[in-house]
């Protein structure tokens, strides 16, 4: 009876948190931009690596990045961000520390989500900087940038 009793509670939890899930919906309109191979930094520190860039038209997108740098020498900040062509406004950036010493990462991914209201149609450009050039800093292939 314990069994049978434990068994129809769990059903009642499982059903009532399904019944709270909303429905999926369907994207009707999506960009997207991926690099395709390996891209090397500047040789010089803080210089812009554009990676990929999207033409959105007017309306609210939610805007989503991400690009996998790395680094095997000295340790740097890689930033990745999104910035309006148009307008020069950076969207969205965040950082991560590269590089092989003591607080550093060979390779990791850097990413952000925005949203953003366009008054005209903008193009959203993917862009990297590394502050310190030291080795071979890169974006692996796969870089991306999509809104939706």
């Amino acid at each position: 009876m314990k069994l049978l009793a434990l068994g129809s509670s769990l059903l009642a939890i499982v059903g009532s948190v399904v019944s709270l899930t909303l429905p999926a919906t369907a994207i009707n309109v999506a960009y997207f931009a991926k690099t395709t191979q390996v891209l090397y930094f500047p040789p010089v520190g803080d210089q812009e690596l554009r990676l990929a860039e999207i033409l959105l038209p007017r309306g609210k997108w939610i805007v989503n990045y991400s690009a996998t740098a790395g680094n095997n020498g000295t340790n740097g900040i890689a930033r990745c961000y999104v910035r309006a062509r148009e307008t020069g406004e950076i969207i969205s950036i965040h950082a991560a520390a590269l590089g092989t010493q003591l607080g550093g990462s060979i390779t990791t991914t850097i990413g952000g989500v925005t949203l953003v209201n366009l008054n005209q149609p903008t193009t959203m450009v993917l862009i990297c900087t590394h502050d310190y050039t030291n080795g071979r800093p890169f974006i692996d292939s796969g870089a991306e940038i999509a809104a939706y």
